[in-house]
């Protein structure tokens, strides 16, 4: 069983520390980043407990063969289908994608376990029909007193023992990963399913395919317009969009999202293959000195200071 607390000052390196999830943090908030990370990793399960101080998008995809959930403990973000509560619990399954708007100061606490075994215990509780109904769904709500006592009982599982370094004994890894299943069957037992889709969630999927827009042609101009015609919504309800979910201007937000790209780039690459000039071109920024500003302003740092592959 793996144990450990990190802090980091770049949002990727942030999310790649996160074992089995494939995604991708992009920096939103002006200023040098700093994160902490808690994680507990066994064989069948994972715990992580994440705080960011500044604004983030996350994109990527769940472990595969489990079954996430994961909750807030700070200020609550948006998905791709809406508003996270103060009593949501977010669910995803064996490698399902997932778009998140993290504000700062987000924190989140996140379970997984095995979906085969959970299955197996699901339909013991409460019956196939029942589980496979939550299953399908984005998310439920849940008392929020029942969520008080789910983290409390989850930082009771990693005090004493793990805490002083007795995290490689296999009973206490089944014991952990035995509460982690009695969590979430608690968790299906009180709970009800969240609303429909709603005008949030339409607003969240224009971000969404916005980025996507951006990102599929790196080096071709940013153009309001063009995201209008390309998604086919009026420049009203495109800039709503981005203020209700993001709360930046369109541009700004793609901006920021190449920058973040630039960033992930040069720190994986080396100064022979290519130069910070080579890179910004790549991505859509032809001056460089206001390419230079906006880095700065968002990550705290001037490009030709982030660290490059030896």
């Amino acid at each position: 069983m793996r144990y450990e607390v990190r802090s980091f000052h770049d949002s990727q390196q942030h999310a790649a520390a996160i074992q089995g999830w494939q995604q991708v943090y992009d920096q939103l908030g002006s200023g040098r980043l700093s994160s902490e990370l808690f994680q507990v990793s066994g064989e069948r399960f994972q715990v992580f407990h994440e705080v960011m101080d500044k604004r983030v998008v996350q994109h990527g995809n769940a472990p595969r063969q489990r079954f996430c959930m994961a909750f807030a403990t700070g200020k609550s973000p948006i998905i791709q289908r809406g508003k996270v509560g103060s009593n949501s619990v977010l669910l995803l399954r064996d490698g399902e994608e997932f778009l998140l708007h993290a504000p700062e100061r987000t924190a989140f606490l996140s379970l997984s376990v095995d979906l085969e075994r959970l299955t197996r215990l699901a339909d013991i509780e409460l019956g196939t029909a029942r589980f496979s109904q939550f299953v399908s769904l984005p998310g439920i709500h849940v008392p929020m007193r029942l969520l008080k006592e789910i983290k409390a009982q989850v930082c009771r599982s990693f005090d004493g023992s793990i805490r002083q370094g007795e995290h490689e004994v296999p009973a206490l890894e089944k014991d952990v990963e035995d509460t982690l299943m009695s969590v979430l069957l608690d968790i299906f037992l009180q709970s009800h399913a969240e609303e429909k889709r709603s005008e949030l969630a339409v607003s969240a999927y224009i971000v969404k395919k916005s980025q996507e827009l951006a990102l599929a042609d790196p080096g071709g101009p940013l153009s309001v317009l063009d995201l209008c015609e390309g998604l086919r919504v009026s420049r009203r309800t495109l800039q709503n969009s981005f203020q209700r979910v993001v709360g930046m201007r369109p541009i700004e937000f793609l901006r920021c999202i190449r920058l973040n790209a630039v960033r992930r780039k040069l720190a994986n690459s080396t100064l022979m293959e290519s130069t910070v000039g080579d890179v910004a071109y790549e991505m859509g920024f032809r001056h460089l000195s206001h390419f230079s500003a906006s880095y700065y302003k968002l990550f705290g740092e001037y490009p030709s200071e982030t660290q490059r592959l030896e």
